[in-house]
C-alpha cells in the first residue's frame, strides 16, 4: 500500500534515520514548514495545503526514484 510520511524540516533528517533504522529507506517523506506548533488552525491548514502536490507525487513514484531522491537530498 503505498504510503507517505509528513515531516516538518526541522526533524527531516531525524526521519531519514528512522526509515533507515527500521529497514525502510524508500519511505517517501513530504516536508513540511517547521514549526507547526503555536499555529492558528488556519494557518497549519495552508501549510498542509502546502505538500499536497508532494504527497499525490510521491504516493505514485517508483521506489527507485524516492531511494534517489532522498540520498541526493540528505
Amino acid at each position: 500500500m503505498p504510503t507517505v510520511t509528513i515531516c516538518s524540516t526541522e526533524f527531516e533528517l531525524l526521519g531519514r534515520a528512522e526509515a533507515q533504522a527500521l529497514g525502510i529507506e524508500a519511505l517517501p517523506l513530504a516536508m513540511i514548514q517547521h514549526p507547526l506548533g503555536g499555529l492558528r488552525p488556519d494557518a497549519v491548514e495552508k501549510r498542509a495545503h502546502s505538500v499536497v502536490d508532494a504527497i499525490q507525487e510521491l504516493m505514485v513514484m517508483p521506489r527507485e526514484q524516492i531511494l534517489a531522491a532522498a540520498y541526493r537530498e540528505a
